[in-house]
């Protein structure tokens, strides 16, 4: 039996004000191509299909028409929902997919039973442990008086007591059957890119490493990680990593799905099969004299056009160099390329959080989103990340102040 591990997909995602729909369709047809040349028999996507709860038409389309092509193939998929997933919009049409040999499982409901799939492929048998992203409400109840490191504690426990209930069930009702358990979480030790959104690892699943896995999984499919890698001492609990690089700084990433070959009773292989570079995304830093230079040496790059990311550092703010800069953008606003970002910084105004309050502005008139509206602003945080962050600290800020 051959399982395809993906995840990560975040379909509707846009970099900066540019939608990567094309790349998603580009990987979605080398996925399916690879699914029938491959003869794979299971396809697991370990969460974050979509980018945001609220996913635009196009991202549903490029979804859907995926499943669309997967019915004559006649090939079983496993959908778990992650971080960024709306639970209620894939659970949705769950009864129906699943007639056609497609299980969602967009959130948990508490019976570990309902997670677990049995697959069978000829004399091969195989068990899926579908968990999706286990939020902190599915985990601890609230309890007044809690510190913060009892609330960490009790996240951690949920989600390896969540496993270990898992794990029993099919030991009670299965014998010698192979166990694949989903999952979408930070597992510490993970490595993970610049740009990644690290507030999903502060609390408790920021706690949990490799080792609470309980015994009994061949192989843990992870999603939440963009980087693919192995985590922990062995070779069963591996991140598939982004298919697509979803950033500028997940540009040098090795994209790839994993292939699982069960044989025996047993794990027998795995291979990272590498996906195509559909799009090139560059990053150009240095003096604005040194950037023009340096655009002008570009060279188009695969089939959709690349993407640059243009990094200007110049000693000393002078109107004429800002205006220099904005030239610099319509100088190359038709070349084979396109500047997605363009930042100009300025060595003698490099400043710290001490000194983004002017002389006359109180601490005590700022609101808390204030400071962290200022302290986004010093450290040039894109505007594709400014909004999710934000929304975060307020949920962090209110939980804290309660």
């Amino acid at each position: 039996m051959k399982v395809l591990h993906t995840a990560d997909w975040h379909l509707g995602k846009r970099l900066y004000r540019h939608d990567l729909a094309d790349d998603h369709m580009q990987f979605l047809d080398w996925l399916c191509y690879t699914i029938e040349q491959r003869q794979i028999d299971v396809v697991l996507v370990a969460g974050d299909i979509f980018d945001t709860t609220n996913p635009n038409d196009g991202s549903m389309q490029l979804y859907y028409q995926f499943l669309t092509r997967m019915l004559p193939l006649n090939r079983k998929i496993i959908i778990t929902g992650g971080n960024h997933d709306s639970a209620s919009k894939l659970n949705a049409p769950r009864d129906l997919l699943r007639s056609l040999n497609i299980h969602v499982i967009g959130c948990t409901n508490g019976n570990c039973a309902d997670e677990v799939l049995r697959l069978t492929n000829g004399s091969v048998d195989l068990l899926v442990a579908a968990v999706p992203y286990l939020r902190d409400s599915d985990l601890r109840q609230s309890i007044s008086g809690q510190t913060y490191d009892d609330r960490v504690e009790a996240v951690r426990m949920g989600i390896r007591h969540h496993y270990e209930r898992i794990v029993d069930h099919c030991r009670s009702c299965f014998v010698d059957v192979p166990m694949v358990a989903m999952g979408h979480l930070y597992v510490n030790g993970a490595t993970i890119s610049d740009s990644e959104r690290e507030i999903h690892a502060v609390g408790g699943q920021a706690a949990f490493s490799s080792e609470h896995f309980p015994e009994g999984f061949d192989y843990v499919a992870l999603g939440h990680i963009h980087v693919p890698q192995r985590v922990g001492q062995g070779e069963a609990v591996r991140y598939s990593g982004s298919p697509i690089p979803l950033s500028f700084g997940e540009r040098d990433n090795r994209h790839q799905v994993l292939e699982l070959t069960f044989a025996n009773g047993k794990l027998d292989t795995v291979e990272a099969l590498p996906v195509p570079t559909f799009r090139s995304l560059r990053q150009v830093t240095g003096t604005l004299d040194e950037v023009h230079e340096r655009l002008n040496g570009l060279e188009p790059t695969g089939p959709l056009t690349s993407l640059v990311e243009v990094l200007v550092e110049e000693d000393r703010e002078s109107l004429a160099t800002r205006m220099q800069f904005e030239q610099l953008q319509r100088d190359f606003a038709n070349a084979p390329f396109r500047i997605a970002k363009a930042r100009l910084t300025f060595r003698n105004k490099r400043q710290g959080l001490e000194s983004l309050y002017a002389i006359d502005t109180h601490l005590q008139d700022l609101s808390y989103l204030d400071v962290f509206a200022r302290r986004l602003d010093a450290s040039d945080v894109a505007d594709d990340m400014r909004e999710l962050l934000t929304e975060t600290y307020k949920e962090l800020y209110q939980s804290v102040a309660g």
